[in-house]
């Protein structure tokens, strides 16, 4: 018996405009795109090919020459646009996604979405000219909000089908993010998106003896439909394991359209590279950012030596010409920075669609100099190094935001920012000649002692002209 192997991850990212830290992807129900007119085209393998096993430590990936040779096309339509009687028989569905696979398979998916999860409430496809209405028992809640890196979830379900004989069969999917970075397809041109890539174990078994269990790694971006928001997918053979080296099923996104989306990201050229150089600082560093729609946020990024990577607003802007400074350093190091920018569509709309120079930065490469002398520090015989750290992360009821501070520290604050930028909660660390490491407990409250929701949250400690950025996740 042929069925469906479900391949969307409908999800899409939760941050909206933040110039304080590296945007992260995580993703809500409000997050996924599903608007009625959308349309995703596909390369898909015609053949079985060898790949080396997927590497959760990898953070980039470049699909470009993975092999295509048939075409799968997506389109999200009205519930009423499937044929009868699929639309009455789920009359709940909000949408109907129509699936044209490679090899000429046709389904219809009827979907339903709540705050906390994605329905798909039946389903009615073809085979080999055949035609099956299907119907879950119950409803197969296919994707649970939030998603994020390291999250994990179950689910399983019964369906059965009219075939004229009784037919059930059992499915289900053990799925987690299992890795982050970005991804090129042929539809991002020559620009890598952000992602996360869902590790899907599938088993399916029916009472006419099929026995079926797969893996299946796809690539998913904020605010990119097809699919979902999937722009590229792998499936093993049957019986094969997690490392998989041969590939039966590969999709890669090659056309898109969302009705009224700008899914270009900035652009930049021109940017200032700075050589290694005995020059104390401070670094300027020019840039052009150009945009259809315009740039509606910016900023660049840079660390010292293995530190964590610290942002520098920028200074002003000339035309498309963005000016920014990274500071004068104490001593000989590394210094790398790279530049971020997401258009005005992206903040308008809290749309997590960005770009960075050099591309791919910095999970492949960033702009790196060396710094061969430096200024006197006025504290020469103390080595200790400011720094912040937040554990557990994500966190429910609690969160232990430790920070290290030289004795010499004049000021310092600690605050914690919600996704939009608004200080909810202010922390008060001492200064003077006390141990390096300090640590406040947060439950999670704003200053008023009222409980925040869950969600991306940046705890942010300035210590003396320094800056550490960390982001935390609140689940409930």
């Amino acid at each position: 018996m042929a069925k469906k192997l479900t391949w969307s991850i409908l999800i899409g990212f939760t941050l909206g405009l933040n110039l304080w830290a590296i945007p992260a992807v995580q993703i809500r129900a409000e997050d996924v795109p599903n608007f009625i007119g959308q349309r995703a085209v596909y390369d898909q393998n015609s053949d079985m090919f060898e790949w080396t096993p997927f590497d959760s430590m990898r953070t980039w990936w470049c699909f470009d020459t993975f092999p295509g040779g048939r075409t799968a096309r997506v389109r999200l339509l009205s519930r009423t646009a499937g044929i009868p009687p699929a639309p009455d028989t789920f009359p709940n569905a909000e949408m109907v996604e129509l699936d044209s696979l490679g090899d000429g398979n046709v389904t219809w998916s009827y979907l339903s979405e709540t705050q906390f999860y994605l329905y798909v409430q039946g389903i009615d496809f073809e085979v080999s000219s055949i035609r099956f209405i299907g119907n879950y028992q119950p409803d197969y809640k296919c994707y649970a909000y939030p998603v994020y890196y390291g999250g994990s979830w179950n689910t399983a379900w019964t369906w059965t089908y009219d075939v004229g004989i009784p037919y059930q069969a059992t499915e289900q999917h053990i799925k987690k993010a299992v890795a982050r970075g970005k991804v090129k397809v042929p539809f991002s041109g020559d620009q890598y998106w952000p992602c996360l890539v869902i590790r899907d174990h599938m088993t399916f078994s029916d009472n006419f003896g099929t026995d079926d269990t797969r893996w299946i790694y796809e690539w998913v971006v904020p605010g990119r439909f097809g699919g979902a928001n999937g722009v590229a997918a792998a499936q093993s053979t049957n019986g094969a394991t997690q490392d998989f080296m041969i590939v039966e099923n590969f999709f890669k996104q090659s056309q898109l359209y969302i009705p009224g989306w700008d899914l270009r990201c900035p652009d930049f050229t021109g940017t200032t590279i700075w050589g290694d150089t005995a020059y104390l600082g401070p670094y300027l560093v020019k840039t052009t950012i150009t945009d259809s729609t315009g740039v509606g946020a910016d900023s660049l990024f840079y660390r010292i030596n293995h530190g964590p990577f610290l942002a520098a607003g920028r200074d002003s802007t000339v035309g498309n010409d963005y000016f920014y400074t990274i500071s004068a350093q104490a001593q000989p190091c590394t210094l790398g920075y790279f530049l971020w920018a997401e258009d005005s569509f992206s903040v308008a709309n809290m749309v997590d669609i960005w770009n960075t120079d050099p591309i791919c930065a910095p999970e492949s490469t960033y702009y790196q100099f060396v710094v061969t002398t430096g200024i006197e520090e006025e504290s020469g015989n103390d080595t200790r190094t400011p720094g912040l750290t937040c554990s557990p992360n994500p966190f429910h009821d609690r969160i232990k935001l430790r920070y290290s501070l030289k004795p010499d520290t004049k000021s310092a604050a600690l605050k914690a920012f919600d996704a939009t930028g608004r200080l909810v909660r202010s922390f008060t660390p001492s200064l003077g000649s006390m141990p390096s490491a300090l640590c406040f407990v947060w439950d999670g409250s704003d200053s008023f002692g009222n409980t925040l929701p869950a969600g991306v949250y940046y705890i942010i400690l300035e210590a003396g002209a320094q800056k550490f950025i960390e982001q935390v996740i609140r689940i409930q």
